[in-house]
């Protein structure tokens, strides 16, 4: 974190809010089939006349189970709202606003798992911000509410595979409470911006950096 960005966190301005970046495992159910039972054998007696008895071959079909279709969703690609994922100036903007959204779900729930694949581990100020958020769930704390709220979004640079995109942000002063609902202590209010860089990573926007805006 570069000391511009300290400052916006230890200031007037503070964002004190975090995310943890957590690796999402798929569950997959493992089937099984038993061995079907063998039918039991049969005996035969044998006439004493000296007669030919022929019997009609006994097939046995076996029959397996199609497996069932599965299907694999990227659990990250699925969190992100429709308007966040293209490729496109709008779905950058988009995506930045949703990071922001979900920085606030994290540490209202609190939420840990927030922004998981949401940022790229070289993103120093997202990663600051994940303790924060490791931090108030640790300690059994809470926002009361947003406090961070988007007022305005703009795009600086794009393409197709990279971005940057001006957000503009007003913190509002809400309470932090504890596992009981007593207030611990309340947010700083104030405006920041900040310049987030987004890269294409695995088919949908990640926030590679975090800035504050000189």
């Amino acid at each position: 974190m570069t000391a511009r960005e300290s400052c916006f966190f230890r200031g007037r301005t503070r964002l004190p809010y975090a995310a943890t970046l957590v690796a999402l495992c798929a569950l997959g159910a493992c089937t099984s089939s038993g061995a079907a039972g063998e039918p039991a054998a049969s005996s035969t007696s044998v006439a004493p006349a000296p007669t030919t008895t022929t019997s009609a071959p006994s097939s046995t079909t076996l029959t397996s189970a199609a497996p069932s279709p599965t299907t694999s969703v990227d659990p990250v690609i699925a969190k992100i709202p429709a308007a966040a994922r293209p490729h496109t100036q709008e779905g950058a903007e988009a995506f930045a606003r949703f990071f922001i959204e979900s920085l606030n779900e994290g540490a209202t729930k609190p939420d840990a798992t927030a922004l998981a694949g949401l940022f790229a581990p070289g993103c120093k100020t997202c990663v600051a911000m994940e303790k924060s958020l490791q931090e108030l769930k640790a300690q059994g704390e809470r926002h009361a509410g947003s406090s961070i709220v988007v007022s305005r979004t703009s795009s600086l640079t794009f393409s197709t595979s990279a971005a940057q995109v001006l957000i503009d942000v007003q913190q509002k002063r809400v309470k932090v409470l504890n596992s009981r609902g007593s207030t611990l202590r309340e947010t700083a209010s104030g405006p920041g911006t900040f310049v987030m860089t987004l890269n294409q990573n695995g088919g949908h926007w990640v926030a590679s950096k975090l800035q504050t805006a000189s």
